[in-house]
């Protein structure tokens, strides 16, 4: 039943592995306990463990090791776990395929991204571009944390991601689009609120609010910045849609994008951080050769250079990023502009 074709005379069959047995192993995988990943699969535990049984048995290794806090991945487990996520992607991406031929509706493409995200900033302009280069398909945008947004592309579920991501992982390509200055995030009324710009020592004992789950790749960076000062940061978790409102009243400050400025908040003022930006990347499955995904790649980086084009002040283009002949050509469209930023302040 889960034997493949043989091949060479003589050797033994591959085991054919259905996706129901991967979804089984990569859920205790993640949750670390049998019994919390068979809630999230909503199986009986029992069950579960007879599916984990039952691929170990086809792979001939042993996946877990069960301690006393739940279950470990042995060295095998660890290797199988990224080709499960792929192997998963691809399924979804044949059902995904499969579907729009047989409604014939275009499809969908799914970009992550950091949100909320500024108006007129780069997931903005990058659809806008997209939507704009004639390709018959869907752009849907989800977020999600920083933490989930590899897996996520790995496996399927989306399809590129605009992240602060640095860290390279071998099955994903990914491309430096801009570099972006940080701004710390005040209340109208502090005292540095009305200067040019603000050294991160200056924040030294203040309430920080950040959100640290959702973005723990911006946190990295912050938090970097502050070892090499000397500066001791004690960051209170603070969801990402609230830290504009919690800062207006008073009660913390935050570091942010220099392009949230765009948004207007009230009751706020952006200051640059000396020395403090970030990277933002768009990043894909390095065997996706749809032209989708290349047709947002492209529009992202035509994004890029208009945006470090009309707002050098927030955006500049990385010396190290790489850049296509096409991607010039796309940038002679007028941009439209975010709000004016005449000032080192934000009004209002």
């Amino acid at each position: 039943m889960h034997t493949s074709e043989t091949g060479a005379p003589g050797e033994r069959p591959e085991p054919d592995i259905g996706p129901r047995l991967l979804r089984a192993f990569l859920a205790i995988a993640r949750e670390g306990h049998f019994g919390h990943a068979a809630s999230r699969l909503r199986v009986a535990q029992p069950a579960l463990s007879r599916q984990v049984q039952q691929l170990e048995r086809l792979l001939g290794v042993e996946l877990f090791v069960r301690t006393s806090r739940g279950a470990e991945l042995t060295p095998a487990g660890e290797l199988i776990v990224p080709e499960a996520e792929r192997a998963l992607g691809h399924n979804r991406r044949i059902v995904r395929i499969a579907r729009s031929a047989a409604t014939g509706r275009a499809g969908v493409l799914t970009i992550s991204a950091p949100l909320p995200g500024p108006p007129g900033g780069l997931l903005a302009e990058a659809v806008r571009r997209f939507r704009g280069s004639g390709h018959d398909v869907g752009v849907s945008v989800i977020g999600l944390d920083d933490g989930e947004q590899r897996t996520a592309l790995i496996d399927g579920r989306v399809d590129a991601l605009l992240t602060w991501d640095q860290h390279g992982v071998a099955e994903l390509a990914a491309e430096v689009l801009v570099e972006e200055h940080t701004s710390a995030l005040l209340a109208q009324g502090h005292p540095w609120a009305d200067e040019a710009r603000v050294p991160l020592t200056a924040l030294a004992g203040e309430t920080f609010l950040f959100p640290l789950r959702e973005r723990s790749h911006c946190w990295e960076q912050v938090s970097a910045a502050a070892t090499t000062a000397g500066v001791g940061l004690a960051p209170v978790p603070t969801a990402p849609s609230a830290v504009p409102d919690l800062v207006a009243a008073g009660l913390g400050v935050s570091a942010v994008p220099d392009s949230f400025r765009f948004a207007r908040y009230p009751g706020v003022a952006f200051v640059p951080i000396v020395g403090l930006s970030g990277r933002m990347s768009v990043m894909w499955r390095g065997d996706d050769a749809s032209a989708e995904v290349a047709g947002f790649v492209a529009a992202c980086r035509a994004a890029a250079r208009a945006l470090a084009g009309a707002h050098a002040d927030v955006w500049r283009l990385p010396r190290d990023a790489r850049r296509s002949a096409g991607a010039v050509q796309s940038d002679v469209r007028p941009l439209g502009a975010p709000p004016d930023r005449s000032g080192a302040r934000a009004t209002s």
